[in-house]
């Protein structure tokens, strides 16, 4: 299967497990980014270990697109779960 493109950025598993790294390093503690988490306009989370990361940052992060210039949700969750991620509702 051919790696996922968005805007014309491949994304790769790879740039996504270093998006990740950079996320945690940015937000060491898992309420420090707490605006994601309490807000209900974001219902979904990309899960990777024991940790819940906001899936259009992390797009974000790896393509260099602001976040004002696409929407999250489906087409977002789709690139993650087709490179093996795993995309859930946010508790």
């Amino acid at each position: 299967m051919s790696e996922p493109i968005f805007k014309g950025v491949t994304i790769t598993r790879d740039k996504v497990l270093r998006a990740l790294e950079d996320f945690r390093a940015l937000y060491p503690d898992d309420n420090a980014y707490e605006a994601w988490r309490e807000s209900e306009n974001y219902k979904y989370a990309l899960e990777f270990g024991d940790r819940l990361y906001p899936p259009k940052y992390i797009l974000s992060m790896i393509t260099g697109i602001s976040l004002k210039e696409f929407s999250g949700g489906e087409q977002t969750n789709q690139i993650f779960q087709r490179l093996g991620f795993r995309v859930t509702k946010k508790p």
